[in-house]
């Protein structure tokens, strides 16, 4: 197969595999705001749009079992507020649980979901304001459920007067008709006894000749899996509830006990469905008002600036680190029921070193491949003993990063690929293989001021070269190695230094093996292809898959430092590749030496640095966190254990990005 044959291969299983790690989400989404500008202190209105795959459903602000509603999170200019979601009114249906089916409030197909932002009085007319909405929800079918999110940017004008957006309007009125009507003149009267909760609600003078009705608890007090009984007399609707104490078989949790009661009523009549949002205190007190107001600032999280909303006290990090044992082992059980045997040294040396020969194949290391085979066809018909060297040195360069890298994890003791969860590491070497990228393109040639110098300088140039090739490899075939090697990895960092770094070493041999036995026969290098014209063109098309590894790490550098930061860093890497560019042509032989000093080192440098600064920027940005309501925590050690003791029902978001 021809080398270019060979990178498209691989390419494709790339993009393949790519596409089956990172999949596709259950539901379309959509952003659409209701104006094109609007004026200093008004309010105005934007629409999330959600269709959901078929059989698939997400949830009401009170999931009625175990779930998590849509929520927003707010990155708006100083002065301007974010409002909470409004949800339309949702319906009742089921789904299997632990004992029998388990009742759930929701929506299915497409809907819409609305948000108000106010804007503030000193807002500057002709002003242009970019805002940032992130959303996230938990899509559910028959068979398991999926954490979605998106990340919405739009921008509006600041003018004398709020014009409207037409698509939005028609959107967003139609959002509306799915809304429930204020309840305000509906009052309520609610009694709580032994036997439960009675509401007793005046109908509308519009609802005539009532068939059914049902009340949807929007603040989780009514315990949505037990019947509920209507009745209606005298213009009245009589409901007979129970409170939510929670079902610890189906995961739901208790509901608070409040001194007032939320909710829609839903009242089917006369061939019409009509609903209402109801509020009313216990015990036939003050009626409490519907608020239709928007948030105001001072409500709204910044997630930049405040992180999760809740966070633990120090007593329960106490009392859960007491609860938290760092020998326990999860338990992992074969499809024939029998536990899984624990990994001992000589499986996991076997393991490892076959994971460090496939590795050689992964995205993360194809470039390199790529680059060293071609070294290889340089070599070949060379002094065999030349070669050889070139081999070892390349195994030595990857067994001493491997020794380093590996050496301050069990230091620090980080877990394998902790690395890369670090801003500044992925940030250089994704400026490091831009401009190897950008060398192979031909932007420029780096050593060719050393043309003159004696061939043993070359000869060191070589081998140095065969050796930073080894450390490269090391550095970026961490991130390829997680998928197949996590649990001899794991094994290796719970075993005593020593044991470890004998892992390490049988890793670091299996990714240079290849290279080593290629050095030490030669008769297998001379069927490579020999060197010529195609060598250019397979130098150039490498640059592609060295950028395609760049594009790679840009996603994990997005996800650690949000918009801002693959922002600053994607700029960063246009102002390096100029200066590559200003050193590859000003800088060759046939410049003169002012030329050279000055525009092709002098200038590089200064170009260069100001890369260096705004990539010093990226590093230190920080993604938003969107935390899903008011209920979201930090982890610890020991959250799992306490949240256990006390029967807490608690959904955990991890994830590795990187």
């Amino acid at each position: 197969m021809r080398p270019l044959s060979i990178f498209t291969a691989l390419f494709l299983c790339f993009a393949i595999s790519a596409n089956a790690q990172f999949g596709a989400p259950e539901t379309e989404s959509s952003l659409v705001v209701g104006v094109t500008s609007v004026a200093p202190g008004e309010t105005f209105t934007v629409a999330v749009e959600l269709t959901h795959a078929p059989e698939w459903h997400s949830y009401y602000k009170n999931p009625g079992g175990v779930g998590m509603p849509l929520s927003l999170t707010w990155k708006l200019p100083e002065g301007f507020g974010g409002g909470d979601v409004i949800f339309p009114t949702p319906h009742k249906a089921s789904v299997p649980g632990a004992e029998g089916d388990v009742t759930f409030y929701g929506y299915e197909g497409r809907n819409v979901f609305l948000a108000d932002v106010t804007v503030p009085e000193n807002a500057e007319i002709g002003s242009e304001i970019d805002f940032e909405v992130g959303a996230m929800w938990l899509v559910c079918n028959d068979r398991g459920c999926n954490q979605e999110r998106v990340t919405f940017n739009d921008s509006i004008t600041i003018s004398e007067k709020t014009v409207p957006n037409p698509d939005g309007v028609v959107l967003i009125e139609e959002a509306r008709e799915h809304l429930p009507k204020a309840g305000k003149d509906i009052p309520l009267s609610i009694s709580e006894t032994d036997a439960g909760i009675i509401v007793t609600a005046d109908l509308p003078a519009e609802v005539e000749n009532p068939k059914t009705a049902y009340f949807y608890s929007s603040d989780r007090q009514i315990d949505a899996q037990q019947k509920q009984s209507v009745s209606f007399k005298d213009g009245k609707a009589v409901f007979s509830l129970k409170r939510n104490l929670g079902d610890e078989a189906n995961f739901i949790e208790a509901g608070p006990k409040l001194a007032s009661l939320d909710g829609i009523v839903v009242i089917k009549a006369g061939g019409s469905e009509f609903a209402y949002q109801v509020s009313g205190a216990f015990d036939g007190g003050e009626e409490i008002a519907v608020s239709e107001e928007p948030q105001t600032e001072e409500e709204v999280a910044e997630p930049e600036a405040k992180g999760f909303s809740s966070q633990w006290t120090e007593e329960e990090i106490a009392e859960g680190a007491a609860l938290y044992s760092t020998d326990d082992r999860p338990k992992f059980e074969l499809l024939d029921g029998s536990e899984e045997k624990k990994l001992t040294l000589l499986p996991a040396l076997g393991l490892v070193f076959v994971g460090g020969l496939l590795l050689n194949l992964m995205p993360c290391v194809f470039p390199v491949l790529g680059l060293k085979i071609m070294s290889f066809v340089q070599q070949a018909g060379e002094d065999e003993s030349k070669v050889k060297k070139h081999g070892m040195v390349f195994g030595l360069g990857v067994l001493v990063s491997m020794w380093i890298l590996s050496g301050l994890i069990i230091a620090a003791g980080e877990t394998w690929g902790a690395q890369l969860t670090s801003p500044i590491f992925v940030a250089g070497i994704i400026i490091l293989l831009f401009l190897m990228g950008l060398n192979l393109a031909g932007v420029f040639e780096f050593g060719t001021a050393m043309t003159s110098v004696g061939g043993e300088l070359q000869s060191k140039k070589g081998y140095s070269g065969s050796f930073f090739s080894g450390v490269l490899t090391t550095l970026i075939a961490t991130p390829c190695s997680g998928p197949f090697l996590g649990a001899v990895m794991g094994f290796a960092l719970a075993e005593k230094a020593p044991i470890a770094l004998l892992v390490f070493t049988m890793f670091a041999l299996g990714i240079a093996s290849p290279y080593i036995v290629l050095s030490f026969f030669p008769k297998l290098i001379n069927k490579l292809p020999r060197p010529g014209a195609w060598m250019e063109h397979f130098k150039k098309g490498m640059s592609f898959a060295l950028f395609a590894t760049v594009a790679f790490f840009l996603r994990s550098f997005a996800n650690q430092t949000g918009y801002d930061g693959l922002s600053w860093l994607l700029f960063a890497l246009v102002v390096i590749a100029f200066a590559a560019w200003i050193y590859g042509t000003w800088s060759t032989p046939m410049q003169s030496k002012k030329i050279r000093m000055g525009i092709g080192y002098g200038l590089t440098i200064l170009v260069a640095l100001l890369g260096i600064k705004m990539t010093s920027i990226a590093v230190k940005k920080e993604a938003p966190i969107l935390a899903g309501g008011d209920d979201w925590k930090q982890w610890f050690p020991g959250a799992m254990e306490l949240s256990r003791s006390k029967k807490r029902i608690a959904w955990i978001d991890y994830t590795a990005e990187w």
